[in-house]
C-alpha cells in the first residue's frame, strides 16, 4: 500500500509541476525545515531579503505572502498540497519575485509535495521528537528531514539542538555550514555580535537569526548589510508574544513539542520576572503520544500552576490525553492535582480559570494554538482565536 501511495503522490506532484510549468525552478528557492523554529526562521530570511531591497515571497505556518498580498493556507496547514503549492510559485513568478522562502514539513517531504523543486539553500533548525505517530521512529523522521538538506545545493545547519548528535552522521551534503550559539561551529553568535547584531534576541531567536544570516551569506549578500536588515525583524504573531490585558500579563507561543517547551521556559526565565508562572496547554489528539508525558514533566518543572486543556483533540478522548500528560506532571512531587494542576477541557474556560487564579504579577503562558484559527473537536473544525479568548476571559463581568 505504501508503494501505491508513493506512486499516487508522485503522479500528483508531476502533474502539478507540469500544469504550472515547473515554476519553482525559475525562482531562487530557499527551504526551511526542522522540528521547532521553522516559522520564525522562514520569516527572518524573508524579512532580511525584503529589507535589502530584494523581491521575495514566502510561505510559513502563519500563511502565504505572494506579491505583497497575504493568503490563508487553511486549517493546520504549513506546506500546501501539490497543486496549491505550484500555483503559489506561479503567482510569485508573475508578481516579479526573485526569491521564494518555503517552510517545509516532514510530511511534505515524505509525500513528495516538493518533488520537482530545486532548492538553492536549505536551513535546518533542529530535529527533536515529533510526528512519531506518522514516521514511527526518530531515525525515519530525521532521515526524512535530512533528505531535503542533502539534496539542496547548499545547507545551513544549527548544531545547538541537544539531539544533533543523533542525526549528524546522516548529513551528506558536501556544501554545509554549521551555526551554533553554545557550540563551536563555522558561525558562532559571537561573530554576529561583533558585526552589531541587536542585543534583545532571546536564546532560541539567536539560533534562528544565525541561520537566517548564514543563508543570506550563502546567497552572496554582504555581512553588515545582512545584519542591518536582520536587526529590524519583528516577531511573528504567536511567537513569544507578550502583552498585558485586563490587569494581567500574558505570553502566547506556538510551542507544542518537548524541545520547544524547554526553550520557551528558558527564555521566559531570562526575560521576565514573575511571582508565578501559570501554564495553559494541551496536546493534539491522534498525533504523537510519546511527547505527552515529556511535555507534562517539563511544564511541571517550570510552572507553578498548570491548567490542562484542549488542543485539537479530534476523535481521541481528551481524558486519555490528559492522563498521559499527567504521567509526566506527577513525577514532580510539588505538583498536586486540584492544587497546582487542573483539568479544564474547554479552552475558553481554561483561560478564564487561569485569569481567575492569577494575580497581577503572575505570568499566564498559553501554548499550542497561537495564530491558529480553529480547534479540531471530533471531526469538525470550530472557529478559534487565542487573542479573542484572552480578551473575553479578562472582560469585566457585567452580569446582574
Amino acid at each position: 500500500m505504501s508503494q501505491l501511495k508513493k506512486l499516487f503522490w508522485f503522479l500528483k506532484a508531476y502533474l502539478a509541476n507540469l500544469l504550472y510549468g515547473f515554476p519553482s525552478r525559475k525562482l531562487i528557492l530557499i527551504g526551511v525545515t526542522g522540528t521547532d523554529g521553522k516559522t520564525t526562521t522562514t520569516n527572518m530570511i524573508a524579512h532580511t531579503l525584503l529589507e535589502m531591497g530584494e523581491k521575495v515571497d514566502y510561505i510559513s505556518t502563519v500563511g502565504a505572502t505572494i506579491g505583497g498580498k497575504s493568503y490563508p493556507l487553511g486549517f493546520h496547514v504549513t506546506t500546501p498540497r501539490f497543486f496549491a503549492l505550484q500555483k503559489y510559485f506561479q503567482r510569485s513568478l508573475k508578481s516579479g519575485s526573485k526569491y521564494f522562502v518555503l517552510e517545509v514539513t516532514s510530511h511534505a517531504i515524505d509525500q513528495l509535495r516538493i518533488w520537482g523543486c530545486q532548492f538553492k539553500v536549505v536551513a535546518l533548525t533542529n530535529i527533536t521528537n515529533e510526528h512519531l505517530d506518522y514516521h514511527r521512529s526518530f531515525e525515519r523522521y530525521a532521515k526524512t528531514k535530512l533528505r531535503l538538506v542533502n539534496q539542496a545545493e547548499a545547507a545551513v545547519v544549527n548544531t545547538d539542538a541537544s539531539t544533533f548528535y543523533r542525526y549528524k552522521h546522516f548529513l551528506t551534503n558536501p556544501h554545509l555550514w554549521y551555526t551554533g550559539v553554545a557550540k563551536k561551529a563555522d558561525l558562532n553568535y559571537r561573530d554576529l555580535e561583533k558585526l552589531g547584531i541587536r542585543k534583545n534576541f532571546n536564546c532560541f531567536e539567536k539560533e534562528n537569526a544565525m541561520l537566517a544570516y548564514q543563508v543570506c551569506r550563502v546567497l552572496g549578500f554582504e555581512p553588515k548589510r545582512v545584519i542591518k536588515a536582520l536587526n529590524s525583524f519583528v516577531r511573528v504573531t504567536g511567537r513569544f508574544d507578550y502583552f498585558e490585558m485586563g490587569g494581567r500579563r500574558f505570553l502566547v507561543d506556538f510551542a507544542h513539542t518537548p524541545n520547544s517547551f524547554v526553550q520557551l521556559f528558558k527564555a521566559i526565565k531570562t526575560e521576565f520576572k514573575a511571582d508565578r508562572l501559570i501554564h495553559v496547554f494541551g496536546c493534539a489528539g491522534e498525533r504523537d503520544v510519546t511527547k505527552r508525558s515529556q511535555m507534562g514533566n517539563i511544564s511541571a518543572q517550570n510552572a507553578d500552576l498548570i491548567i490542562l486543556t484542549e488542543e485539537d483533540y479530534r476523535t481521541e478522548p481528551i481524558e486519555r490525553i490528559f492522563a498521559q500528560i499527567e504521567q509526566g506532571i506527577k513525577k514532580i512531587k510539588t505538583q498536586q492535582k486540584e492544587k497546582t494542576y487542573f483539568f479544564e477541557a474547554n479552552r475558553q474556560e481554561a483561560i478564564r480559570k487561569a485569569v481567575h487564579l492569577s494575580k497581577p504579577k503572575d505570568l499566564i503562558i498559553l501554548t499550542g494554538k497561537a495564530h491558529e484559527k480553529s480547534l479540531a473537536r471530533n471531526r469538525k473544525e470550530f472557529a478559534w482565536d487565542e487573542y479573542l479568548a484572552i480578551q473575553k476571559a479578562t472582560a469585566p463581568d457585567v452580569s446582574p
